[in-house]
């Protein structure tokens, strides 16, 4: 188990705690403050987030955009449960979240800007399960209220140009943000972007990892060397690192591409309308909290229309039509 070190309080309810340990970042463009009364904590943070200090002061947010704040307190304690502690996100309103373990517990509230969480030292020693359920979770929630709007699709971006890959889970956007990065092109994300409509739109993206079937390994063998086993929605997957590229700066010009399946590679144009309602339907728990502002983003999105990607067996056959829908 890792070491999490942390200034203790002696107030049984944790109020006041020391937060000496902070760090601004512009995550997503937006001025995020982290404080902490852990060191271990703030590697956390850094790690997470780090990257978004590319971006120096290059920040396109509204003038006078306030910061938010996120806040986390370490105390010692155990998740009581035998192996990794199961970690619960609950919507009690339309702003706020609440995220829940057996020991630990955390609240956002977009209103006041602010995320608080109250960590067991046997949760944040799980740095990953940490960082992912917890931390971005609780810093993602608040960014989603400035004006970043979460759309469950893959991007590829090449030029400050966007293909927005949409689909159910196991339609292939992990599959093809892979074959995007290893062919040399910006990716912006495998499962998830968020879009800017103020002053301009603005597509963002947060590379991170891309999670891959065991059936991916037929069609890129260097992911079983490279990857890493990970459970995600209750199905192993494995994790690659696909770094930090131009793509972290996001594009100003995006259209969305939905995929399907069939025996064949095939490209075809989609009038505005399909596009809209192929976003509008069927979203994805988490991607459903805004729905007045999803049907605009959709609009926004939508443009002129976009396309439909009908993928084959192999993917590799999908990325001369990638490139082109880039140039198009």
């Amino acid at each position: 188990m890792a070491l999490v070190d942390f200034v203790p309080t002696a107030d049984p309810l944790l109020r006041a705690p020391s937060l000496a340990h902070t760090t601004m970042l512009p995550v997503l463009g937006i001025t995020t403050r982290f404080e902490t009364n852990s060191a271990y904590v703030l590697g956390v943070a850094t790690e997470a987030f780090g990257v978004w200090r590319a971006l120096g002061t290059s920040v396109d947010a509204p003038r006078g955009a306030p910061e938010v704040r996120v806040r986390v307190v370490v105390h010692e304690g155990t998740e009581h449960v035998a192996g990794r502690a199961p970690v619960r996100h609950v919507c009690p309103d339309g702003a706020r979240i609440l995220v829940q373990s057996p020991g630990s517990v955390a609240v956002a509230d977009p209103e006041r800007g602010e995320s608080v969480a109250y960590v067991t030292t046997t949760l944040a020693a799980d740095r990953p399960h940490f960082r992912a359920a917890m931390l971005e979770a609780i810093t993602l929630a608040l960014l989603a209220h400035r004006d970043r709007h979460p759309i469950h699709a893959a991007g590829v971006a090449r030029g400050g140009r966007a293909v927005l890959l949409a689909g159910p889970s196991g339609s292939g956007k992990s599959t093809l943000a892979y074959l995007a990065h290893a062919s040399g092109l910006d990716v912006l994300g495998d499962d998830r972007v968020w879009v800017q409509r103020e002053p301009a739109l603005r597509v963002w993206g947060w590379p991170g990892q891309a999670r891959l079937t065991a059936d991916t390994v037929r069609h890129f063998p260097e992911v079983a060397t490279v990857g890493t086993t990970s459970v995600v929605g209750g199905k192993e997957k494995l994790a690659v690192e696909l770094g930090v590229t131009r793509a972290l700066d996001a594009a100003r010009h995006a259209v969305v591409c939905l995929l399907a399946r069939g025996p064949r590679v095939a490209l075809e144009r989609l009038p505005r309308d399909a596009i809209v309602d192929a976003l509008r339907h069927g979203v994805d728990p988490g991607f459903d909290r805004f729905p007045a502002r999803h049907e605009a983003v959709a609009r926004d999105l939508a443009g002129d229309g976009g396309w439909r990607l009908t993928l084959s067996d192999d993917p590799h056959d999908a990325l001369p039509l990638l490139k082109a829908m880039l140039g198009a």
